[in-house]
């Protein structure tokens, strides 16, 4: 009996499934995923990237070379670069003086970097900005239009004197709760107001004068400080039956040469 339950223990474990390995081994490698805390990552730390620290590893040279060492201590299209590429001193990641051997894994950028990664040269370094908040700005009025995305810009031309709605929203891609919201506007005349809005719209004059502008940017903060900024320019143009400027210039709609008037 005992024979017996002893092969059926053996037969057990040969079915074990690979995805099943980090019960009885190490834990897959989870560098550069997306992570909230250190225990989400196979190495410990969860950066302030929100993404996992990458793994030690050790150059089949004994000297890691400056475009990096393939290593089963790193993931497919990853390449083991030298210690000294980190910080310096590098005793504070490796715990004394490391050996010329000792590197930590990086995505390389012949194999395609990563989500969240952006290629520096041979190596794909993480975007530290992706889980910054996700701004949209919406205006009405005078003139309508929307934009999105984090350090956006555009301009817009609007009749001198118009009003303008404008509102601003931000989401956050690792559900981050957004914790301040501030606008900043400023003109050519140099009338600077920053404010923090609760209801995130404002309604804003666009000042007199060909070539004069408003300015609107909208800053969105997550509770991990991570900030985002979106900017809208309401350049000033002038409407129809007013003189057009230099050679026909300054005109919402063109010039009529003939009267030089603005359409």
């Amino acid at each position: 009996m005992l024979s017996r339950i002893r092969s059926i223990f053996i037969i057990a474990g040969l079915a074990v499934p690979a995805s099943a390995c980090g019960l009885f081994g190490e834990e897959p490698q989870t560098d550069g995923e997306v992570c909230s805390v250190d225990d989400d990552c196979s190495t410990g730390v969860c950066t302030t990237a929100q993404l996992c620290s990458h793994s030690r590893c050790e150059c089949p040279s004994g000297n890691c070379q400056i475009g990096g060492e393939q290593t089963s201590d790193c993931l497919d299209g990853w390449v083991c670069v030298g210690y000294d590429a980190i910080l310096d001193p590098v005793k504070e990641f490796f715990g004394g003086t490391p050996n010329p051997s000792d590197g930590y894994c990086q995505p390389s950028c012949a194999a395609g970097c990563p989500e969240h990664y952006l290629c520096d040269g041979d190596f794909c370094k993480p975007d530290v900005s992706w889980a910054a908040p996700e701004p949209t700005l919406i205006w009405d009025g005078a003139v309508g239009g929307v934009l999105v995305g984090r350090d956006q810009s555009t301009t817009v031309e609007v009749e001198e004197g118009s009003v303008v709605s404008v509102i601003g929203t931000a989401a956050s891609p690792v559900d981050a709760a957004i914790v301040s919201t501030t606008w900043t506007t400023v003109s050519a005349d140099g009338d600077y107001m920053q404010f923090e809005d609760s209801t995130i719209e404002i309604e804003t004059t666009v000042p007199f004068g060909a070539g004069n502008y408003r300015r609107v940017e909208f800053t969105a903060t997550d509770e991990r400080a991570r900030s985002s900024v979106i900017t809208v320019i309401f350049q000033a143009c002038v409407g129809a039956g007013a003189a057009c400027g230099y050679a026909g210039s300054g005109c919402c709609n063109g010039c009529d040469q003939a009267s030089n008037t603005c359409l």
